[in-house]
């Protein structure tokens, strides 16, 4: 996965304190983008889901997704993601697309 960031303890993206992990790239670019740097689908590092969930576990929080948005590496966060709720993990996962656009 390409990850810009990830931010143990924030208590800005969801409720109490998170593990906030920014993947990189984005093509809605949104006007008015809090974080437009992330919009390069190739920015950040290649970090794997092992890497990931050891890392998340060690600091012990809930997992928020942003980015970016996580939505363009759905098949490398999904397995993270199952992993994390077998695991007992609250996620959040903030997206630039409509529910109607992520059933399809």
């Amino acid at each position: 996965m390409r990850i810009l960031d990830i931010i143990e303890g924030t208590s800005v993206d969801g409720p109490g304190l998170r593990t906030a992990i920014y993947f990189a790239g984005c093509l809605h670019k949104c006007p008015g983008c809090h974080n437009p740097q992330s919009w390069p689908m190739d920015a950040g590092k290649e970090i794997s889901t092992e890497c990931l969930i050891n890392m998340i576990e060690d600091a012990g929080a809930d997992v928020t997704l942003t980015g970016g948005d996580p939505v363009y590496q759905a098949a490398e966060i999904m397995p993270l993601c199952r992993e994390l709720k077998r695991k007992g993990r609250n996620i959040w996962l903030y997206t630039g697309f409509r529910y109607e656009e992520l059933m399809a």
